[in-house]
């Protein structure tokens, strides 16, 4: 008699499917640091230009929490309690954190604070992966990730510099 093959275990599948990416995105803040050893370097008008060109989004995204607020409460993930408080506190979080990455004495501080955020919150982009929301088709997972990625180097790009590169407008890991 034939065996069956093995079926998977779904909840298996499904914790893969969040923890791969997850840990995919830990990994993208982890090699911007140990690539820097400690050394970063301001790039000037360019990275006061990149400050504003991500924290824009974050502004357009937390005024989405705030205004709908349902709506983004439905790409919460069923295994996380109080979706709506969870939206509005996102929210919350997104624009002080863009409004930190423009003030030089926080940047570094809210350029980290938004990249754990961005993968606290991607369980929510993993759970509306290829569905509709508002009308707009969502990436899936492999995209949505290479997306992250992107977006959270930029995040550390715009707060902490360069990384690996000291220059004469760093000095002790602080811009001058």
């Amino acid at each position: 008699m034939a065996r069956c093959p093995r079926r998977p275990d779904h909840s298996r599948v499904k914790f893969m499917r969040y923890a791969i990416p997850t840990v995919a995105l830990s990994l993208t803040v982890a090699a911007f640091f140990a690539i820097a050893r400690g050394e970063f370097a301001a790039f000037g008008k360019a990275q006061w230009v990149l400050r504003m060109a991500v924290a824009l989004p974050l502004v357009v995204s937390s005024i989405g929490h705030f205004i709908r607020t349902d709506l983004f409460a439905h790409s919460v993930p069923p295994f996380f309690p109080f979706p709506a408080f969870l939206v509005v506190m996102t929210g919350v979080f997104e624009i002080a954190g863009a409004v930190g990455l423009l003030l030089p004495a926080t940047s570094r501080w809210a350029s980290s604070s938004l990249a754990l955020l961005m993968i606290a919150v991607f369980p929510a982009n993993v759970y509306i992966a290829n569905e509709r929301m508002g009308g707009l088709h969502m990436p899936g997972v492999a995209v949505r990730t290479a997306i992250q990625m992107i977006y959270i180097t930029l995040l550390l790009l715009a707060g902490w510099g360069v990384p690996g590169r000291a220059d004469s407008t760093v000095v002790n890991n602080t811009p001058t």
